[in-house]
């Protein structure tokens, strides 16, 4: 699983009392890993709290498609 870093704008969330107003959103295309297999799934992502709502609102869409909105949205993924 990756830590919690906001997918979109870079953000590490993780502080001693964990990601605070952080969440996964898992998008259309999400496929869960199977039973016993480390990593981290495709199209579930983390996001911060100032992203979180906008994420979530797109979890119908796939997560190429929600990625590009958002970035039309906010603006380019940090460098």
């Amino acid at each position: 699983m990756k830590p919690p870093i906001c997918h979109l704008c870079g953000r590490n969330m993780l502080d001693a009392d964990g990601p605070q107003g952080a969440d996964l959103v898992a998008f259309a295309d999400f496929q869960p890993l199977p039973y016993g297999v480390a990593g981290h799934p495709h199209g579930l992502e983390w996001f911060c709290a100032e992203h979180l709502s906008a994420a979530q609102s797109l979890a119908g869409l796939d997560h190429a498609e929600a990625m590009q909105q958002l970035r039309d949205r906010y603006g380019p993924e940090p460098l």
